[in-house]
């Protein structure tokens, strides 16, 4: 204990490797092998070494993790363990540490179920240590145990404390093939945790928009434009939904604002044409603007996209209304090309 002490006080690994051997000989019959102080003292020095010598430069007939466990185990009094309470927390302490050195080299060679069942001994040292638990459900995913995965990202989001927005996103996930509502709950339930964050948000309106629930959209996709304006994607997301639930106008708008952000975006090209081209076979207000418009939007869809069948197909029908029979076999000539190409 005193060769322990030195070494606990000054660092130096010489007088570890000094307890070392004063234990050693202090550990060679039976008798000695029950004894509660032989025990603790070679908890202490082996889980020591267990972190201390990492690279395992001295020799074992065991590896100190083994003897520490060996030792460790044997401690079975529960009134001295509660006396000696400071130096068996030492003890799992420097234990945790050489389980998370050899999880980390199982990682750096994609050794996962081993750095799996090191970072599993770490966390039934210290179950507060979150990073462990996200490791665990990192590396539980890699091999393929989604249910594992699963029950440690919940366990993780349960700590509203120490939560983070990537927990709840990778639960979404691990979800989504699974249970699509639960998917969506979990992104709620995200959202109301961090609602500033703005992957989670963008996550579930993916999911509306996936589902063709446009109006579920429309909802909140302004919330989203507030956290990015400039998301042409956003932008043409929300114009899209205002599309499909009947609001052209402001349909309209955001299209506008998605050809404002980039110019040669097919997208908004394309659905502001159509939009127009509708709004002329439709309706008997502003018919020569609204031809004009499509004409203009559709025909840029076109050269930002030559081989897009849908502009060629809105094209004809614009062309075919106005009785423009020359431009008209000009658009059909490219579209029977399109499809003997293809």
């Amino acid at each position: 204990m005193n060769n322990f002490a030195l070494y606990t006080n000054k660092g130096e690994f010489s007088d570890l490797e000094k307890a070392r051997k004063s234990i050693d000989e202090a550990y060679k019959t039976r008798k000695d092998s029950f004894s509660y102080k032989n025990n603790l003292i070679r908890s202490l020095v082996y889980s020591s070494l267990a972190f201390a010598d990492s690279t395992r430069r001295l020799s074992y007939k065991k590896d100190p993790i083994n003897e520490t466990l060996f030792s460790l185990n044997r401690l079975k009094s529960p009134k001295l363990n509660d006396e000696h309470k400071p130096e068996l927390d030492y003890v799992k302490t420097q234990l945790a540490k050489a389980w998370l050195i050899k999880a980390n080299k199982a990682i750096t060679v994609y050794n996962y179920p081993e750095a799996y069942k090191a970072y599993l001994s770490v966390d039934s040292l210290n179950s507060e240590l979150f990073f462990v638990k996200h490791n665990l459900a990192l590396l539980s995913e890699k091999m393929g145990n989604i249910s594992r995965a699963i029950n440690y990202y919940e366990q993780l989001v349960e700590d509203r404390k120490r939560s983070l927005p990537d927990y709840y996103l990778a639960l979404s996930n691990l979800y989504e093939s699974r249970n699509s509502n639960k998917s969506l709950e979990v992104l709620q339930e995200g959202r109301r945790v961090f609602p500033g964050n703005k992957d989670l948000l963008f996550k579930e309106i993916n999911i509306y928009a996936d589902n063709g629930a446009y109006n579920m959209v429309e909802n909140i996709v302004l919330d989203a434009l507030k956290l990015d304006p400039d998301n042409s994607e956003l932008n043409y997301l929300a114009g899209f939904s205002y599309d499909m639930t009947g609001k052209k106008a402001k349909a309209e708008e955001y299209y506008k604002r998605v050809i404002s952000l980039e110019y040669n975006n097919y997208e908004g090209n394309y659905s502001l044409g159509l939009l127009y081209l509708n709004w002329y076979l439709n309706s008997a207000n502003n018919k020569e603007v609204n031809l004009n418009l499509a004409k203009k939007y559709l025909t840029l869809a076109g050269e930002i996209n030559p081989n897009s069948v849908n502009v060629l197909k809105s094209l004809a029908i614009l062309y075919n209304s106005t009785g423009d029979m020359i431009e008209l076999e000009k658009v059909n000539n490219k579209l029977k090309q399109f499809i003997l190409i293809n």
